[in-house]
């Protein structure tokens, strides 16, 4: 199972405003990204958001990490993730970016 564990990554500068909400809307984005790849979050694996102020701009320089198994990109929109080895059912409304011919 640990050889199918694959890490994707963010990072950047964010404005000082609002940190909760920023983080959890990066999160999204990145885990957005690894569903279009084919990968669902690991549950057993939290996100990992790190932050340094950086005075002279007021703002935060960040790195976030999430972790993904792959399952195959229409998998990937019906599951919420898989924790313990075992897959976990969701209700995804989004679909894939699959073309269809």
């Amino acid at each position: 199972m640990h050889d199918d564990i694959k890490r994707f990554s963010l990072d950047g500068e964010i404005d000082s405003s609002n940190l909760v909400e920023e983080k959890e809307r990066l999160i999204q984005f990145l885990e957005t990204q690894m569903r279009d790849s084919g990968f669902v979050p690991a549950l057993d694996l939290e996100p990992q958001f790190t932050r340094n102020y950086v005075p002279a701009r007021e703002s935060y320089s960040f790195e976030l990490s999430c972790y993904g198994i792959h399952v195959g990109k229409v998998k990937a929109w019906e599951l919420a993730g898989i924790m313990g080895g075992k897959t976990i059912h969701s209700s995804i409304t989004r679909s894939p970016k699959l073309s269809r011919s």
